[in-house]
């Protein structure tokens, strides 16, 4: 080897173990807070009416988002009209005044009408998906959990009002409300799991605000108060979240493209009906599974 290669060597060996220059934070800086509040600011609070599932998600503000989420949903349990009331196998205990009243919290609510009523599955029903040999069919354990989300009747206040409310203490980001018409979408339109009734688009709409909340936002309001401004007490909160996260099998991830797409496609089974009153009528039955009896030896 000649001695020009060897030098040409070392020096190459010098410099790989040279240590890179020390970061410029100011090259790659964030938008300030005021360049973000602008942006907030230039976004229109009409909801839209889409015809194409491209669509630009950043035009519209939060409020936008939520009256998209609203009258989709309102319409959507127009066409689907109800489902009766399918009483469980077996009736469980009657539970202690201690668990059947809401706890009193500071947290601010709807007053008279914040209680969206009793739900018709009684706290021993199943919020999750059983696998194993001794398990039920998974279709038949996805219905029985259907019912956290039906209230015996349907509250005295529209969706409209329960989640423009909401808003008003517990606001989200355009995105949370756009990821929950997703979730909405896929439970009551694609997959049939949860139909869209007067009777479930309250609880519905709750869990899936907080379980969008909760997978793309770092700061979250509080349980209590969430629950407090729902109606509901928090161990039924977090039923509703349970149950909602297996029914959409823990697939909670979104992009900009799924969340326009889903926007549209729920907007259009609201104004068509479409998977709507004729699978509901016949292929949908709220039927809970038999429980198994074990025998003792």
């Amino acid at each position: 080897m000649e001695d020009g290669d060897l030098q040409q060597d070392a020096g190459a060996s010098a410099t790989a173990t040279t240590p890179p220059p020390p970061p410029e934070p100011r090259a790659a800086e964030k938008p300030s807070v005021q360049a973000v509040e602008a942006d907030y600011a230039s976004r229109s609070d009409e909801p839209l009416d889409l015809n194409g599932e491209e669509w630009d998600i950043e035009s519209i503000s939060a409020l936008a988002a939520l009256r998209m989420l609203i009258i989709a949903l309102q319409q959507l349990a127009n066409v689907m009209g109800d489902v009766p009331s399918t009483p469980p196998v077996s009736r469980p205990p009657t539970p202690s005044k201690k668990e059947s009243r809401p706890r009193r919290t500071s947290s601010p609510s709807l007053g008279d009408h914040s209680n969206i009523g009793s739900p018709e599955a009684q706290p021993d029903e199943p919020t999750y998906v059983e696998h194993g040999a001794d398990a039920e069919d998974t279709t038949l354990q996805r219905v029985a959990i259907a019912r956290r989300f039906f209230s015996k009747t349907a509250p005295p206040f529209s969706i409209r009002e329960y989640l423009m409310r909401m808003h008003q203490f517990c606001p989200h980001s355009p995105g949370v409300y756009l990821t929950a018409a997703l979730y909405c979408h896929r439970l009551c339109v694609a997959d049939l799991l949860v139909p869209a009734t007067n009777r479930t688009v309250h609880r519905l709409s709750l869990a899936a605000i907080r379980v969008a909340a909760k997978a793309l936002e770092d700061n979250k309001w509080p349980q209590e108060r969430m629950a407090g401004v729902g109606g509901v007490t928090k161990r039924q909160l977090m039923n509703l979240e349970v149950s909602l996260c297996f029914l959409l099998d823990f697939d909670l991830g979104v992009n900009g493209k799924a969340l326009a797409k889903r926007m549209f496609l729920l907007q259009q089974a609201a104004r068509h009906g479409l998977g709507a009153r004729s699978k509901l009528g016949g292929d949908f039955r709220l039927r809970l599974p038999l429980r198994r009896r074990t025998r003792i030896v």
